[in-house]
């Protein structure tokens, strides 16, 4: 495929023709020359210069501000490690975009209303998440990018140095848990847009710009751009490039956080190229002993006039001595590179008031890092080519703007702030707000999660049931109505909410009306083949049952427990725990005469409530188990019948539906190791039939240690 080149044009259709008339009419005539590259392929290789080349990646976060200091080192000394592995043949650009979330992006998390009686909660949250937001609307979203170039005069060659590069680098990250990832040709095109146009999508293809014969940089470029002394007027904005011109001896980690942090939208870009270690110490020496020899002549003439030689030397070569030693044992002792590099700052306003406006709010953010900004008078062309994504300083031109920097200096310009979850999902549910960016935290557990399962950690008092409620359980009811949602409530928190959402209330308790089966069993049918045996499975369950009732099981028990059950399913189609107490009655050895005797008071006796056919409504898309009235051995053992019906339901509704189970007192289900290792086999099963399983605890050490 050649987009790009100048051969013969292929022959175009009637409605392609017509389309790249409509295209050309909306490309500028002259803009596009401003922008310094040759081509940018689909697949993300751009061509800078005949023997230049360029890709980009896009670099994901990790939260550093709140990371520990062992931690900040890991990530700095990464960077290092990054900066080091650099060729001499290599640019590296970091980009970093501090982009407003517009107002409007927070439609997603919004609820649309639809009519099934539940509006008003709707319209409730709707208001929460508009007064949330209207009271912080400086909230920012920061991307970050590495562009990395090659010399080279092949692009087949070009794009094996960058990808073996992008490889070396992508592992550093990785150790990190830091993603990086390369960007087609269009994901770069979309940064030029936010860059030059403000737009935040692209409406073009590459099929778009072969058909009208342009080229990327026509679908890039503004529709007006003049450049001035101190700034340049892009379409109807004015936007200013401004550089470090001064940096003090030690630069710390905070510098770009402090840029980001003035509330601007803005873009910093960083470059850096290395000198040859070898080639650096031979300069430095070069002047070392130029500055030496100037220090010995000078000393001689204050000899022969007669007053002390200490006089004698200026101050700027004692500096520069000074400095010469340092960049020696910089570079030989320390395991430092030297780089030529700049930072550069670009901002956009609608006046050029506004601009200068902010040109002082930058400047005042760096002050605190004992940095000096400057604009680049005369050269904002090129500061603007420098800022964008393309990979090499075009403000080189001038030596003015570039500064010999060290590895360290590099790695400590850390691009990292902290990590938003934002979904993409239309169906995000809002959990909260991000205290460190504030920007929205929203996720939807059934897309974003490898697995959706969670819990809800919280100290006695500290609202997590309120958290349960308000923060999961109402949202997801809002947002999946035509989800299943199943609550197990060990002490009657949810019914009030139930009440409201019209939820199935089971009151489980002796002489409750409410009644299920436990011997019920799912469908055979769409069971997995590792769970194709539902009556062993049922028989794995009385066992459990009787062993926490019981103070032991015996291995006699346990194989009586297992033939009765069998011979149960095969007398009826679909018994009950009375019936299962009948067979065993019917056995003939002593084993089952005491085994019977110890059922009894929960198959025909007064904790019988699992031993009756069910006649709570299992169409219900709403159920809550309420046990607040249960005590003794009877509430663990209500919990693993519970368990087991969820079980039922949730395979009955595989392919149907999604399941939403909520454990309340989570501790509960680790009493010990027999109830622990059922739950924990339950919730590992239900994931793989469509549930999504959520704990609420304020004792995860239990949870944790059994």
């Amino acid at each position: 495929m050649n987009l790009f080149g100048r051969k013969k044009t292929p022959k175009l259709s009637k409605e392609e023709r017509e389309r790249a008339k409509r295209l050309r009419r909306t490309m500028t005539a002259s803009t596009q020359n401003s922008l310094n590259y040759q081509w940018l392929m689909p697949d993300g290789l751009m061509k800078i210069t005949n023997d230049q080349f360029s890709k980009t990646y896009r670099l994901g976060d990790t939260s550093y501000i709140t990371a520990t200091d062992d931690e900040r080192i890991d990530i700095i000394e990464t960077s290092a490690d990054i900066f080091n592995s650099l060729d001499i043949d290599n640019d590296m650009q970091l980009l970093i975009l501090n982009r407003r979330v517009e107002s409007n992006s927070l439609s997603s998390i919004r609820y649309d209303l639809v009519g099934d009686g539940y509006d008003d909660y709707r319209k409730e949250y709707n208001a929460m998440i508009n007064d949330r937001f209207s009271q912080e609307q400086n909230t920012f979203k920061v991307e970050k990018y590495l562009t990395i170039t090659t010399q080279t005069d092949q692009d087949h060659q070009a794009r094996r140095i960058l990808d073996d590069t992008a490889s070396v680098i992508e592992s550093q990250y990785s150790g990190l848990g830091i993603s990086f990832k390369e960007l087609e040709g269009l994901d770069r095109l979309l940064i030029f847009r936010k860059l030059l146009r403000r737009e935040g999508f692209i409406d073009f293809n590459y099929e778009d710009i072969a058909i009208s014969g342009l080229s990327t940089r026509d679908f890039v470029a503004p529709n007006y751009l003049k450049f001035e002394k101190d700034h340049m007027k892009i379409d109807d904005c004015f936007a200013r490039v401004m550089y470090v011109r001064q940096y003090p001896t030690f630069l710390n980690d905070k510098l770009i956080k402090n840029i980001l942090d003035t509330g601007i939208e803005l873009a910093i870009s960083l470059h850096a190229k290395p000198y040859d270690t070898a080639d650096a110490l031979k300069k430095i020496k070069t002047v070392k002993s130029s500055v030496r020899r100037e220090m010995i002549k000078s000393q001689k003439a204050a000899a022969k006039e007669g007053y002390g030689s200490d006089l004698a030397v200026g101050g700027k070569a004692v500096e520069t001595s000074r400095e010469t030693e340092k960049w020696t044992e910089e570079l030989q002792d320390n395991d430092q590179k030297m780089f030529s590099g700049v930072m550069t700052i670009f901002f956009m306003a609608d006046t050029l008031e506004e601009l200068n406006i902010y040109t002082e709010q930058v400047q005042r953010s760096v002050r605190k890092n004992t940095v000096e900004l400057d604009k680049c008078y005369l050269y904002q062309e090129e500061s603007l080519n420098t800022i964008l994504p393309i990979g090499i300083p075009f403000i080189n031109v001038k030596r003015r703007f570039m500064r010999d920097m060290t590895t360290s200096n590099l790695a400590t310009q850390v691009p990292f702030t902290n990590v938003d979850l934002r979904s993409s999902s239309p169906r995000a549910i809002y959990y909260g707000q991000n205290q460190l960016s504030k920007n929205a935290i929203t996720v939807d557990r059934k897309k974003d999660l490898n697995t959706g399962s969670g819990c809800i950690f919280g100290n006695s008092g500290s609202g997590k049931s309120v958290l349960a409620k308000g923060g999961e359980i109402i949202p997801t009811k809002l947002r999946y109505p035509e989800d299943n949602t199943i609550i197990v409530d060990p002490e009657d928190e949810y019914s009030d909410i139930g009440r409201e959402l019209g939820a199935e209330i089971i009151t489980i308790a002796p002489g409750s009306q409410h009644h299920f089966n436990l011997l019920d069993l799912p469908d055979k049918d769409k069971l997995q083949a590792e769970d194709s045996d539902p009556i062993g499975q049922k028989s794995n369950l009385l066992s459990t049952l009787f062993e926490n009732i019981f103070s032991e099981v015996s291995d006699d028990e346990f194989a009586m427990i297992d033939r009765v059950t069998r011979q149960t399913y095969e007398e009826f189609e679909k018994p009950t725990f009375k019936d299962w107490q009948a067979v065993l009655e019917r056995q003939p050895e002593a084993v089952a005469k005491d085994l019977a005797l110890k059922a009894e008071p929960y198959t025909i006796g007064s904790n019988d409530i699992f031993a009756h056919p069910t006649n709570v409504n299992m169409n219900s898309r709403f159920i809550i188990f309420n046990l607040k009235q249960l005590s003794g051995k009877l509430k663990p053992f209500a919990l693993l019948v519970i368990q087991d019906f969820i079980w039922n339901q949730v395979v009955n509704n595989q392919g149907k539906t999604i399941t939403w189970l909520y454990f309340d007192e989570l501790q509960l289900y680790f009493k010990n190791k027999l109830q622990a290792t059922f739950f924990t086999e339950l919730y590992s099963r239900i994931r793989k039939y469509g549930a999504i399983p959520t704990g609420i605890t304020q004792n995860p050490e239990t949870v944790l240690s059994t």
